[in-house]
């Protein structure tokens, strides 16, 4: 499908962005991975990325009409929440705005980063980095990475098959 896309008239160049998964499928076709720019953008460091997204926040606050009232505390744990991947951390802004607007709220607050992250992740309010006090402590993707394997395994075997 994706082929498909990059050919003929209306032919579009998409831009696999900060997923590894992404780019381990697409190298399963040379003639795709040829046509990708793959972009790895380097993970999201505390202590150094929270003044640029609370710019961002307010940036995209700023654009719905609404005030944020963030700071580098909940900077950091979005950043820990996201997995430390801009991608993820866009997502979590996004659906905590979201869930501001839903609320009919004129100011955005870690309350709504706490619930959107939720909505996304599920599990209780122990473990949610927003809301717990160990939050740097909070295991993230437990068994993700043998998930990961087991699919890239299968993925495989599918393409011999062929």
């Amino acid at each position: 499908m994706i082929k498909s896309l990059m050919q003929g008239k209306n032919a579009v160049i998409p831009i696999l962005s900060g997923t590894k998964r992404l780019a381990e499928v697409a190298a399963f076709d040379p003639q795709v991975s040829r046509r990708f720019t793959k972009i790895m953008p380097s993970d999201l460091q505390h202590g150094v990325d929270e003044p640029g997204l609370i710019s961002l926040v307010d940036f995209y606050c700023e654009k719905v009409s609404l005030s944020a009232r963030v700071d580098h505390g909940v900077m950091a744990r979005l950043i820990t929440a996201s997995r430390h991947r801009f991608g993820r951390v866009i997502d979590t802004i996004t659906n905590a705005i979201e869930c501001a607007l839903w609320d009919g709220d004129k100011t955005l607050t870690a309350d709504h980063f706490a619930e959107a992250w939720s909505m996304q992740e599920g599990g209780d309010p122990s473990s949610n980095v927003f809301l717990s006090d160990h939050w740097l402590s909070i295991q993230l993707d437990v068994g993700a990475e043998e998930y990961d394997e087991a699919r890239t395994k299968r993925q495989k075997k599918k393409l011999e098959k062929v």
